[in-house]
């Protein structure tokens, strides 16, 4: 327990000091719950990704005020409890909400929860280079919204092997998109949810 402690404030102390690999470091240790308190409010795994994704943009965004918090769990629970109560508020009050609920679709989709399609495009040219067993496996999981186990019973695989490929995929997206993108928080927070 107190290694968690003692390596979530040495993270955030690197954070305050500008350090990517820190925010990395962090995303990956809080973006499930995060995303998952997100998911059970919108309800829409597009809508709550973009929150996730917004809610770690304002970590890097106020990180030189963060090597002073003492509590970074409460300081990040209130950040995402805010942020998404904000972000239900408004799809509440859109005009086209109950349509919109009626239609929703419940697939991983980054085109359509990300505005920046340029990076899109980019990460679609890498999909596009990874070996072709790998690029299926991709696809099938954050495209398509397939689990291990369903993409294994498909391809007649083992789902470790599907794991493996997903890490691997990630791995090489990750620094694809930082070497065409020139921004490795977009692609932290790009991926994160990838994982």
């Amino acid at each position: 327990m107190h290694e968690k402690i003692h390596s979530t404030e040495t993270l955030l102390r690197q954070l305050s000091e500008g350090d990517e690999e820190a925010l990395a470091a962090l995303v990956r240790l809080h973006w499930k719950n995060v995303y998952a308190q997100a998911l059970f409010w919108i309800k829409s795994t597009e809508e709550a990704e973009e929150v996730t994704q917004d809610i770690f943009l304002k970590l890097w965004n106020t990180r030189e005020q963060l090597g002073d918090v003492l509590h970074f769990e409460n300081w990040l629970f209130i950040v995402s409890r805010n942020t998404i109560l904000s972000a239900v508020r408004k799809k509440l009050s859109r005009p086209t909400f109950l349509q919109e609920q009626e239609e929703e679709e419940h697939v991983l989709r980054p085109d359509r929860i990300t505005e920046h399609r340029e990076q899109y495009q980019v990460l679609l040219t890498g999909v596009g280079l990874l070996p072709e067993k790998r690029q299926q496996v991709f696809r099938m999981s954050r495209f398509e919204g397939l689990t291990h186990e369903e993409i294994a019973e498909r391809l007649g695989i083992h789902k470790d092997t599907v794991a493996q490929y997903i890490v691997k995929a990630v791995a090489f997206l990750k620094s694809y998109l930082q070497e065409h993108t020139g921004s490795s928080v977009w692609v932290i927070l790009l991926l994160a949810g990838l994982y």
